[in-house]
């Protein structure tokens, strides 16, 4: 850990000397989108864990790995479209329909 942060630090010197910041809080400026894909690595991981068991605890762990997927999907969001244009066969209106207007899901029917 400390040869990972001394070479952090001494491949961003010369960005770093120009900023006032300390260096400690430019490393770990630095750091913080690794650590925030561990955390968020683990997190998962831990709720995939749990979902697998009977019980509150179980049911906690589906819930958040939903909710998660669903910010995912979110973030990576496609085009929005119409309803004419995401409408399925017959007039047929549901969540399908409903994720391919909102740009969720892509249209296969």
């Amino acid at each position: 850990m400390k040869r990972i942060l001394l070479a952090l630090a001494l491949i961003a010197s010369p960005a770093l000397a120009e900023e006032s910041k300390p260096i400690a809080t430019q490393v770990g400026e630095a750091m913080q989108p690794a650590a925030e894909a561990y955390g968020n690595t683990m997190t998962r991981l831990v709720n995939e864990f749990f979902a697998g068991s009977k019980g509150v605890m179980g049911e906690a762990a589906r819930a958040n790995l939903k909710a998660q997927d669903k910010r995912e999907r979110e973030a990576n969001r496609g085009v929005r479209r119409t309803m004419k244009e995401c409408i399925k066969p017959g007039n047929v209106i549901d969540d399908d329909v409903k994720e391919c207007m909102e740009g969720l899901r892509i249209k296969e029917w």
